[in-house]
């Protein structure tokens, strides 16, 4: 078997000696000396194994090991290191290393490995389960058949029959309530209820009526007795959007029905007995929300039994085609109107744009597109005109030659590249505390560069939230 190998090692040397073994048995390697740079490589390419380094300087090989069950689940990991002991080796193969090996190894030690890792992937693949996707409606009407998007298919259908409790982690607008509706599907409970109920939408008293209904008098307006979501779902599956706001007293409350299946309506001291299904998300870091002291740490450990990320768009741009095919063919037969043919150029932009609402904003602009464009083509110029909302203005400057529409495309990149880069400084600043010098670590910049864009683009620093 031909394999596509990853090594991860901060020395140059390891790596390189280890490809030019595997190369010799005919397998393709690829190389990183830094976990960042590896995880990078394995959002771009599907490896069969991979072999990293247990101690490196900027991401240690547990931590690449939990990104890749987490997100990779049939690719093997190895773990390789000097630092060989007992303790280390029980806890690599806990956190789900296949195997490890002690440095120094031997070619054919390391081929040995290989070989058994190899097995292992067989095996993780025949296992892994089919799906079906639906050129018209993809898969439970989620679209993209991208390789981030396959193993996302391949989580649902493998969860999808379990009663576990999911938490699906991604950005606004990936798609969160149309994953949650499909492990729904996918599960013995599909022929019962399925309720989805965004907690950010809610005050906390109406928050706790609602989950949990309430008995008359229990507060004012309380007239009747009303039973909560959690009573009418009994049997099927309940979807708590954006759990991270949360109120800290109801998260208590929340707890009681994972651990026990029991919950007390308000103002009632009778104590209720439920069957559900529980599917949560958000787009926090809830690990950070526990470090604050706004989420319950034991909460937190009790909804992340299986943790699912969804990709941003921006890491499955390969998507954006049959994306915007499927959107425009909803809105053009919800007017009943020809689909307009999407222009290369114009499909040349919407995929270098960075979407930063995600599938969402790319459905709105389509939907835009149908109302702007007026003929049977969608040209560049719709495309600004929808991205930017500036159509009238756009219009007036709707280019006269060949060379006009090239400085208009380039100036557009432009200006999407500016405010990606702008996004990036901010993100990674929040993400370090404000902290100038770990943030422009943590992008691999330096201090001097990272410092130069805060300048470009006006952004101060702020003192880290009390």
């Amino acid at each position: 078997m031909n394999a596509h190998i990853l090594i991860v090692d901060d020395e140059p040397v390891i790596c390189k000696s280890c490809e030019k073994v595997f190369r010799r048995s005919g397998h393709t390697v690829g190389s990183a000396t830094s976990g960042r740079a590896a995880l990078a490589m394995l959002k771009a390419e599907t490896y069969d194994v991979v072999f990293t380094d247990l101690k490196m300087m900027d991401m240690g090989g547990l931590e690449v090991l939990q990104n890749i069950k987490e997100h990779y689940p049939t690719t093997v990991v190895v773990i390789i290191t000097g630092y060989a002991t007992i303790a280390s080796a029980v806890e690599t193969m806990r956190s789900g290393a296949f195997d490890y090996l002690p440095k120094p190894f031997t070619a054919g030690e390391l081929i040995a490995v290989l070989d058994r890792a190899l097995e292992r992937r067989k095996l993780l693949l025949m296992a892994e389960p089919e799906f079906e996707y639906n050129d018209s409606g993809g898969f439970e009407g989620m679209i993209g058949t991208s390789n981030a998007m396959r193993e996302v298919y391949s989580l649902i259908q493998k969860v999808g029959p379990t009663d576990s409790t999911v938490l699906i982690i991604g950005e606004s607008g990936t798609g969160k309530d149309l994953t949650a509706k499909a492990i729904h599907e996918r599960s013995k409970r599909k022929n019962n209820k399925f309720f989805a109920i965004d907690i950010s939408t809610l005050s906390s008293t109406i928050l706790e009526s609602e989950l949990f209904g309430h008995v008359k008098g229990s507060f004012t307006g309380a007239t009747s007795d009303r039973p909560g979501v959690f009573e009418v779902a009994d049997q099927g599956t309940i979807f708590l959007d954006e759990i991270g706001n949360l109120p800290i007293d109801t998260q208590a409350r929340l707890l009681r029905v994972l651990q026990q299946k029991e919950f007390m309506p308000v103002g009632s001291t009778s104590v209720k007995k439920v069957d559900l299904r529980l599917i949560f998300a958000t787009n926090q870091n809830l690990k950070q929300l526990v470090i604050e002291g706004k989420f319950r740490e034991d909460l937190y450990y009790r909804l992340n039994v299986f943790p699912l990320r969804l990709p941003s768009l921006r890491e499955r741009n390969e998507d954006i085609p049959e994306l915007v095919h499927h959107f425009l063919q909803k809105y053009c037969d919800a007017v009943q109107r020809t689909m307009p043919r999407v222009r290369a150029e114009a499909m040349e932009l919407l995929m270098e744009y960075h979407w930063p609402g995600n599938v969402r904003e790319l459905e709105h602009v389509v939907e835009r597109l149908t109302i702007l464009v007026d003929g049977d083509e969608i040209e560049p110029i719709h495309i600004s005109a929808a991205l930017y909302r500036t159509d009238s203005a756009i219009r007036s400057m709707i280019p006269k030659t060949s060379e006009e529409l090239k400085n208009l495309k380039r100036k557009i990149r432009e200006s999407s590249v500016q405010e990606l880069e702008k996004l990036f400084i901010e993100e990674s600043l929040i993400r370090n505390n404000w902290n100038v010098s770990k943030a422009a670590r943590d992008v691999s910049m330096q201090r001097s560069n990272f410092q130069a864009l805060m300048r470009k683009y006006g952004i101060k620093k702020q003192l880290p939230p009390a």
